[in-house]
């Protein structure tokens, strides 16, 4: 393991002992976390005083270039009520390679925010910002994220937005000082009301690319979220960008699980 990886993983253990809690809690297959198994979110925070460990490894396959391979561990914790606490350090193969945000060992902070739940009359929102610290391989500057979520229920099937731009601190070449995304998704309980062990997630997202003078990676992403027991939750999600720059994903995939404590 390199010593950028190394020191950032030492970070997020340290940080996982220090928000411990003293009782176990559930975890809901139907609450949608970033890269859970797909590129969205909903806008609902994890309950107060919950933890949850995640881990995912997410590959991919592009039309020129190596196959990227990524292990992103994860923390949430329900800090208060209606927000929660992201820590994040997502680790990648071929790390002297990575343009713009995303670099190999750099530790994300993130924070949640739900202002309302949702009303006949009006959709449930939150608000997101992180912060990419430069503790990776060639990382320069801090990064900075802000995104906007909206979830919207139209009778099981419920409906997501998701709009946000990441503001480099020190873009180095080519690379755009800053991008924007969006995500539109739905989700779908599989079995209700029989069963309700399984969540469906569709999307359909556009991207700024990292590099000036190329198009938007947009795409479309499939996942599924599955309740093994009350504490865990397992997810695999499929995706391709359809349109891009030469190097855009011709697959993409992510398989991860969800641990409460």
């Amino acid at each position: 393991m390199r010593r950028p990886a190394l020191f950032t993983f030492s970070i997020m253990v340290g940080l996982l002992l220090g928000l411990w809690p003293l009782r176990s809690l559930a975890l809901d297959h139907d609450n949608l976390d970033p890269n859970r198994p797909i590129g969205m979110e909903d806008a609902y925070a994890i309950p107060k005083g919950e933890i949850g460990m995640e881990g995912g490894v997410r590959f991919n396959d592009r039309r020129e270039g190596r196959t990227r391979v990524t292990f992103q561990p994860q923390i949430i914790y329900g800090a208060f009520d209606n927000t929660q606490i992201e820590i994040q350090g997502d680790l990648m193969s071929d790390p002297n390679t990575l343009v713009g945000a995303a670099k190999s060992g750099d530790l994300h902070l993130g924070l949640l925010y739900n202002f309302n739940t949702e009303t006949i009359s009006l959709p449930a929102f939150a608000a997101r910002v992180e912060v990419d610290l430069p503790t990776g391989v060639n990382s320069k500057g801090v990064d900075t994220q802000m995104t906007g979520i909206l979830t919207r229920s139209f009778g099981r099937l419920r409906a997501h937005l998701n709009g946000g731009y990441t503001i480099l601190g020190s873009p180095q070449g080519r690379e755009r000082p800053g991008t924007y995304r969006a995500v539109a998704a739905v989700s779908y309980p599989l079995g209700y009301p029989t069963s309700f062990s399984d969540t469906l997630i569709a999307s359909l997202y556009t991207r700024e690319s990292d590099l000036r003078g190329q198009r938007n990676h947009t795409g479309i992403e499939l996942g599924l979220r599955h309740q093994l027991t009350s504490r865990m939750v397992l997810d695999g999600g499929l995706g391709t960008e359809f349109s891009g720059p030469a190097d855009r994903a011709a697959l993409l995939g992510t398989i991860g699980l969800s641990v409460g404590f």
